[in-house]
């Protein structure tokens, strides 16, 4: 009995190791400081946490090999994703403001090329879904200018690099992308690309009052 046990075991640990399939947490918003928002203009602060049904923003993720950091550690990556292969993994927000997962059962997304127990580097595109659902069609966006393909504002981010994460499968345990921990990412915020709409046409007349104000200002000092 003990001999099948033994050969068991062996099975279990090297089976998922043969087929070079890691695993990795691939969500976001377990706690406070891992959560994704969005701001009001480009390069602006965060204004607040993502929100709305599921559906309303994607994700996805890359990965390289640990010696690929693309900036420095703490930056995100530029948008090309230099050096970044995507996995095929593509999460989208839950019910929650604030997260998203990869994966609703199990959180867990596997990772071709990389075996469990190995390490790699990530990162993470986000989107609002007026962009689309798939990587095709966020990258078609983001090579073009982001046009607008539906009500609302367009929304675009890219994560720092989390280094070093570990690649769970049969009894390892799969690594958190995100957490607070040096080498993981603390959330990201997405940057505002292109206003609402209705935003833009206010700004209209509210830049024309402000111009007409300021030449009768100058005439009466004049």
């Amino acid at each position: 009995m003990k001999p099948i046990f033994i050969s068991l075991l062996t099975f279990a640990l090297s089976a998922p190791i043969l087929n070079g399939q890691g695993l990795v947490n691939f969500s976001a918003g377990a706690a406070a400081v891992t959560r994704i928002s969005t701001n009001s203009f480009f390069g602006g602060p965060s204004t607040g946490l993502i929100s709305g049904g599921m559906g309303s923003y994607y994700f996805a993720l890359f990965v390289a090999p640990t010696f690929v950091t693309n900036l420095p550690p703490g930056a995100p990556v530029d948008p090309t994703l230099h050096g970044f292969t995507f996995t095929g993994n593509i999460g989208t927000n839950t019910a929650s403001a604030g997260r998203f997962t990869g994966n609703p059962g199990t959180d867990a997304a596997s990772v071709a090329g990389y075996a469990p127990g190995s390490s790699a580097n990530f990162t993470i595109a986000g989107w609002s879904s007026n962009i689309g659902r798939t990587w095709a069609e966020a990258q078609a966006a983001l090579n073009t200018g982001f046009p607008a393909s539906g009500p609302g504002p367009v929304f675009w981010g890219n994560s720092q690099v989390a280094t070093g994460v570990w690649l769970g499968g049969g009894i390892i345990p799969a690594g958190n992308i995100f957490g607070a921990n040096p080498g993981q990412i603390p959330g990201f915020t997405l940057q505002m690309m292109i206003p609402e709409p209705s935003t833009l046409a206010l700004c209209g007349p509210g830049l024309v009052a402000y111009l007409v104000f300021r030449a009768r200002a100058r005439r009466v000092r004049n």
